[in-house]
């Protein structure tokens, strides 16, 4: 067995990491480009009205060089202007897009390397004119987009390692007095790693808020699903999915009233099936859950949707007809009843005939039967095909004793 070395939990880390940022980066992009709109929108006329300023700035007699500073960052402020709203254009196209393609991401970091070297280019103006200025725009640009970027490290580390190499090469060749080299070092070493800093700890933030969103997201959805299963479970046979008898007695109970106030005919069938026991002894119980199943399939298969159709218990199944007379009953009972005859269950092989006896009673127009008398006379009717010899249909009249307590 391989030993393993004492650098490989190191490794599973960064691989971890790795695969939670890949799922973070699409959404880490797409929150980027939505705050870079924002920034547009603040920056633009920002950039326009120091443009403005500048290009009516006037340098006083005894500093002749700042009005070549003016003239150059104006231009840079217009430059940035146009590029901004360039920018900010393409994020909102981006964004209308449901995930982050490779151009947003490219939108995205180019926009940050623009941005930050716009900032270098100021500075460096700022301190050739000695405006005062020094490096607070490369500062303030690169702590802004530490914050607002949301870029994940494998980006953010080369983005601002080259940042300070480039910047202290613009530092070290510009017509800056020698004497400042070592605190402009200094600052912009700090200014960069501070950006740096700033972006790994927003980013890991924000990837951890985007997981446990995610998780919760899939926790809720697990136990909605669960709810669901348990309402399911709980109104339905979790053998053949039909209704069970509780919700069928309810479902029922509220259709005779509904019948009763529109004057409509209803009636119900019941259904057992023949020899189910021995199918049971003979053949064991799994081929006997198989068969009604297949019993359920064709019952939901042979009646219509706005009928009801449940498991009571055992073999036993029962339909609800509504707006249904006493013939139409009939028919759809004997309908059934072939149904079952002529498509036996077929199980590893073994063909299984199937016979059912059928048991119908209901109520015509008027009746305002209770759902336990019409099931009273339907098992009473039920009882008779059996004693007939089966595989049959008998329909039965309830009886005033049956009657019970009108529906209403």
């Amino acid at each position: 067995m391989k030993q393993a070395t004492w650098y490989q939990p190191y490794v599973d880390w960064m691989r971890l990491t790795k695969e939670e940022y890949d799922l973070v980066q699409g959404e880490g992009t797409m929150e980027s480009l939505r705050r870079l709109r924002w920034v547009a929108c603040l920056m633009v006329p920002l950039h326009a009205v120091l443009a403005l300023l500048l290009a009516d700035y006037t340098a006083p007699p005894d500093h002749p060089e700042l009005q070549a500073w003016a003239l150059t960052v104006g231009r840079a402020h217009w430059a940035a202007t146009g590029l901004v709203a360039l920018a900010g254009l393409l994020a909102h196209y981006c964004l209308r897009q449901t995930r982050a393609s490779g151009g947003a991401i490219a939108l995205q970091v180019l926009v940050s390397v623009g941005y930050i070297y716009f900032g270098a280019y100021l500075s460096i103006a700022d301190l050739v004119a000695h405006a005062g200025a020094g490096l607070s725009s490369f500062m303030l640009i690169c702590i802004m987009f530490g914050v607002l970027s949301l870029t994940r490290p494998a980006i953010s580390v080369p983005l601002y390692v080259g940042t300070y190499l480039v910047f202290a090469f613009m530092l070290r060749h510009a017509p800056i007095a020698p004497t400042h080299n070592n605190s402009l070092n200094i600052v912009a070493f700090f200014c960069p790693l501070l950006a740096l800093v700033a972006s790994v700890m927003v980013w890991n933030q924000f990837a951890k808020a985007v997981m446990l969103r995610r998780q919760l997201s899939r926790s809720n959805q697990a136990l909605v699903a669960q709810q669901r299963e348990l309402a399911f479970l709980a109104d339905h046979d979790t053998l053949t999915g039909l209704f069970n008898r509780r919700e069928f007695m309810r479902l029922a109970q509220m259709e005779l009233k509904r019948a009763a106030r529109a004057g409509a005919a209803t009636h119900c069938v019941m259904v057992d099936l023949d020899y189910f026991k021995k199918i049971n002894d003979v053949h064991g119980h799994p081929v006997g859950d198989a068969m009604l199943q297949h019993v359920a399939k064709l019952l939901l298969g042979g009646v219509r949707s706005t009928d009801y159709v449940a498991r009571m218990g055992g073999e036993e199944f029962i339909v609800m007809l509504p707006d249904t007379g006493r013939d139409a009953a009939c028919e759809v009972a004997e309908k059934l009843r072939q149904l079952l005859r002529s498509t036996p269950l077929v199980y590893l092989g073994v063909v299984l005939p199937i016979t059912a006896s059928f048991g119908v009673s209901g109520t015509e127009p008027g009746g305002g039967l209770s759902i336990d008398s019409l099931y009273a006379a339907a098992d009473r009717a039920l009882y008779v095909a059996k004693q007939l010899g089966r595989d049959q249909v008998q329909y039965a009249v309830p009886e005033v004793s049956e009657r019970g307590a009108p529906t209403a």
